[in-house]
């Protein structure tokens, strides 16, 4: 964070100094993880209270409190309307100050992943500050914007949702030079009602570009007339995923009025179900090699590279950078455990399309094939149906095995029926994989999935507890 002076505070948030003015350059909103000389702001919700913990900053070495009323402490406090919404303009005042050159990404699937290949991509242009972890809500996002220093050139930021009016939040803060809706799928369907008002929920991110900025989505999907409207006065990049690409030789690049200014051909996939692909560009073409598994990575790759050429990436910068990017802790992480057996983390998050697509990517492995499902969260009225869905869809990808946990993946088990079991408890279902690996002779894929509140990285740890003594063993 770039060093502010607590008037400054005062100044962007419309809230009034009383105390020294002092010169600060952390805030932070966890008293839980207060360090000294950290500035604290009081955040409120409707099972929590920041203001309980000031009396314990001064104590922790803190300089100063932002605060919703004044309060008895002995450090200078800015006092603003709504510590929430003060959080959200130090961020933008940050960016402002700072104005690096912004990408803003949304979606239902894969914005994370997008993320770190924009960034991993834009990393060999400048310097990049990129979305850690999940802050992509409307704490997490302003969050982020307080890392910006002058040393940053470029900003990735994630942003998700679970209600209408989050990103649009959001967005107001980025201001993004930049924004993407990478996909609509059927995630957060408690908040948002139905697909369509999720769309018109990501919609929101392209309210946010300032004038010059660019918009880019995915033409493919059917609900692009949801902000369509949004987009008459701005630039516009269209990103295709669908296979036949409109190919007409390679290197005819396809000027019909309606065609996609980046989209793939020729996919490929290697032993470990990594994609090759050619990707072609408005300006210009190459092929490209991802070095994380997964056909529906593709998509993500080619939004990327809409992404970084609007950055002023090139087509090498596109290429290296995807060559050497880093996977995602709980994205599609392949574990080789032993000469036998292969396990598929994919435990970050689950949504319907993420699990359709994690499921074919499972299924492409030879052998013994087991997916391994949490529960999916906020699905709403029809969260049974959904769940049955990626069932019915596992059968169809010839999926070996199926083992559920939770409550509403009951539905999905029974929707796969015979050699789809549910259990109760995860111990329960480790015993039982475990017995039914015992005499298996044939490579065995493994892959778990689940939303976050699911919690299925436990049961991905404790196969890899499990295997890799069986490893050493049997190599010793």
């Amino acid at each position: 964070m770039i060093p502010l002076t607590l008037s400054e505070i005062a100044n962007a948030t419309g809230g009034k100094l009383i105390g020294a003015d002092i010169t600060i350059s952390a805030i932070s909103t966890d008293s839980r993880a207060l360090a000294a000389e950290q500035v604290f702001l009081a955040l409120k919700g409707p099972n929590f209270d920041g203001h309980k913990f000031v009396s314990q900053v001064a104590e922790l070495g803190g300089l100063a409190v932002i605060v919703d009323h004044q309060v008895e402490t002995r450090l200078p406090q800015v006092v603003v309307a709504d510590t929430r919404i003060a959080l959200g303009k130090i961020g933008a005042y940050v960016k402002a100050q700072t104005a690096p050159k912004t990408v803003g990404i949304t979606g239902s699937s894969g914005k994370t992943t997008v993320k770190e290949m924009v960034a991993a991509i834009l990393s060999r242009l400048g310097n990049v500050l990129a979305t850690s972890g999940n802050f992509n809500n409307d704490i997490g996002v302003p969050l982020t914007l307080l890392r910006l220093g002058h040393e940053h050139d470029f900003a990735v930021i994630e942003m998700g949702a679970n209600h209408i009016g989050e990103i649009a939040y959001t967005t107001n803060l980025v201001k993004p030079d930049v924004a993407i809706i990478n996909n609509i799928a059927a995630a957060h369907l408690e908040g948002f009602g139905d697909l369509c008002g999720v769309a018109r929920a990501k919609g929101e991110i392209f309210e946010g570009i300032p004038e010059g900025g660019v918009a880019v989505y995915n033409q493919d999907s059917k609900w692009a007339d949801k902000w369509k409207w949004r987009l008459t006065d701005k630039k516009v990049r269209r990103f295709s995923c669908k296979e036949s690409a409109d190919e007409k030789g390679d290197n005819e690049i396809i000027k019909a009025e309606q065609a996609a200014d980046c989209y793939s051909a020729n996919v490929t996939l290697d032993d470990n179900g990594c994609a090759n692909f050619k990707l072609h560009t408005h300006i210009g073409s190459t092929y490209i090699e991802l070095t994380i598994p997964g056909k529906h990575n593709v998509c993500n790759a080619v939004a990327a590279a809409a992404i970084a050429i609007e950055c002023g990436a090139s087509l090498d910068d596109i290429k290296l950078g995807l060559a050497e990017m880093s996977p995602v802790k709980g994205r599609l992480n392949l574990y080789q455990l032993d000469d036998n057996c292969k396990l598929i983390d994919d435990t970050y998050n689950a949504n319907v399309e993420s699990i359709k697509a994690a499921t074919e990517l499972l299924a492409s492995y030879p052998g013994y094939r087991v997916l391994i499902l949490g529960d999916m969260a906020e699905l709403g009225s029809d969260a049974r149906s959904y769940h049955q869905e990626v069932g019915e869809h596992a059968k169809t990808q010839g999926i070996d095995t199926l083992l559920t946990l939770g409550v509403l993946s009951q539905s999905t088990a029974d929707a796969f029926g015979d050699n789809g079991q549910h259990f109760s408890s995860k111990e329960q279902l480790l015993t039982s994989l475990k017995q039914q690996l015992a005499n298996e002779e044939r490579a065995i894929s493994i892959l778990v999935k689940g939303s976050r509140s699911a919690h299925m990285e436990h049961v991905v740890n404790e196969i890899i507890n499990w295997r890799k003594p069986r490893a050493a063993e049997e190599h010793s």
